[in-house]
């Protein structure tokens, strides 16, 4: 018992959210800062929007990065979560307004710039955007969590940024104007979808933070308007949230059944000698049609194959298996273009993560060549052209030990021995030892002479001891 009491204690210490919580009214400046849409905030706006629009168009991932850190669509939909969690009427009235007018200038700004640029195609970065997953659900419920965590701290940090890079309020408006523009009904209303799915979880998310610190409410005149204004808020509150929860199942649900189809078409309708052209997956209807090209799959394994969708959990599925490219039709290509930027969006990422790679092999190996040492030969024919009494020259490597009295670390030590027709002066085997240590780029290097072959054979054994010079490593 003392040690679940001593748990509980330090996870309450590590995990206290209101140690460190701001002031209730620099909090409140710092929302309402953040609501109003005018002058500064909505050119900012309409600039975050044209270059993410740019970036949609181009399909340039750091360009749509960059509009969506100078974006200032997550001050509304905080101010939300705030005013209906401390009972403020008048500040959700003008985060509503505000929230509307930016949506209205968004889209007003987006669709006229998909109108008139030369660039019509939809681009991967674009098709990423017009389909939420649950996926984008989670991402938008723990970004509101961050970014309603980080609002509220008395020192400010680079969460709101990163909150809003994450949670990709951005892109999804863009993606909505490129259909209006274009007339892909189908590509505005999915990208509006995930747009509104941000907005919800994200304002959930804040709701939930600011009543969980407990912020003071809003102070009223009269006790019955007070009481009054909180039934409403609750009742927004929950308006909020029932979409969320039905939202928030509804693409569980469809997430779970795309994925399953997947699986069941990679592993049973890969037939020898056949190839999957399209497949399209219709979670709602729960259908499957397959486009097949190759040589003819008889009705029987057809069959066979429909009865395993049942160990997927797709049951039930109405599956339709085409074959032959006289099947091929304008949804067919729809879909293979689709999968054709997806497979290039994918082979672009693999192809900067192999160069990554290659990058870094490559700074290895220079750095390796500049601690590399060169072959004795080409040491010796380098040190001929300035010494040319050398005949003969060694290199080796030993390792220096650290002492317990010395501070140093062990050191690798070079030693260079060579031989030499006559005897060598002292200065010039300075300057040989400080050019070997600028040749080789080493630190400590030890050369010994050899005395000349005739001198060895006159002197006894015990005389021959090589001079030595050692430089001092420069420090």
């Amino acid at each position: 018992m003392r040690y679940l009491s001593f748990l509980l204690r330090f996870l309450r210490h590590r995990f206290d959210l209101l140690e460190d919580t701001a002031d209730p009214d620099v909090i409140e400046d710092s929302v309402e800062s953040s609501t109003s849409f005018r002058g500064t905030n909505l050119w900012v706006l309409i600039f975050a929007i044209l270059i993410a629009s740019v970036g949609l168009n181009v399909n340039s991932t750091a360009v749509i990065i960059g509009a969506m850190l100078i974006s200032p669509l997550m001050g509304p939909l905080v101010t939300l979560g705030y005013s209906a969690a401390t009972n403020n009427p008048d500040l959700l009235r003008r985060a509503v307004k505000n929230l509307g007018l930016a949506i209205i200038i968004s889209l007003m700004t987006s669709t006229l710039y998909f109108l008139l640029t030369p660039l019509r195609g939809a681009q991967s970065e674009l098709l990423a955007r017009t389909e939420p997953t649950i996926w984008d659900v989670l991402i938008a419920l723990f970004g509101g969590l961050a970014g309603a965590v980080g609002l509220t701290r008395r020192e400010k940090s680079n969460v709101i940024p990163g909150v809003a890079i994450a949670t990709a309020l951005m892109p999804p408006l863009c993606t909505t104007g490129y259909g209006l523009a274009s007339g892909h009904w189908q590509y505005a209303l999915g990208a509006f979808y995930l747009f509104s799915i941000n907005c919800v979880f994200i304002t959930l998310a804040s709701f939930l933070v600011m009543r969980f610190l407990r912020l003071p409410p809003h102070r009223f005149q009269h006790e019955h308007e007070a009481r009054r204004v909180r039934r409403l808020m609750l009742l927004a509150a929950a308006i909020i949230a029932a979409p969320s929860v039905w939202l928030g199942y509804r693409i569980v649900q469809r997430s779970v059944y795309e994925h399953a189809a997947e699986d069941f078409v990679k592993e049973q309708l890969d037939f020898p000698g056949t190839y999957v052209v399209t497949r399209q997956i219709d979670a709602r209807r729960r259908r499957i049609n397959v486009l097949l090209v190759g040589p003819t799959v008889d009705s029987a394994r057809l069959r066979a194959a429909s009865k395993e969708l049942a160990k997927y959990r797709l049951m039930p599925t109405t599956l339709t298996v085409r074959q032959g490219l006289q099947a091929y039709d304008s949804l067919d290509a729809q879909t293979l273009r689709q999968n054709l930027l997806e497979d290039v969006r994918a082979r672009q990422n693999q192809s900067e993560l192999r160069s990554e790679a290659e990058i870094a092999h490559l700074q290895q190996l220079v750095a390796s060549a500049k601690t590399a040492l060169p072959t004795p030969e080409a040491m010796l024919r380098e040190v001929q052209v300035e010494h040319p009494a050398v005949r003969r020259l060694a290199l080796g490597q030993l390792m220096r030990p650290a002492l317990l009295r010395d501070s140093l670390p062990a050191d690798t030590v070079l030693v260079v021995s060579v031989e030499s027709r006559g005897p060598v002066p002292v200065p010039e085997r300075e300057r040989l030892v400080q050019w070997l240590r600028a040749r080789t780029n080493r630190k400590q290097v030890e050369l010994l002479v050899l005395p000349p072959p005739t001198i060895q054979k006159l002197l006894p054994a015990k005389l021959l001891v090589p001079d030595k010079v050692v430089m001092p490593a420069k420090k």
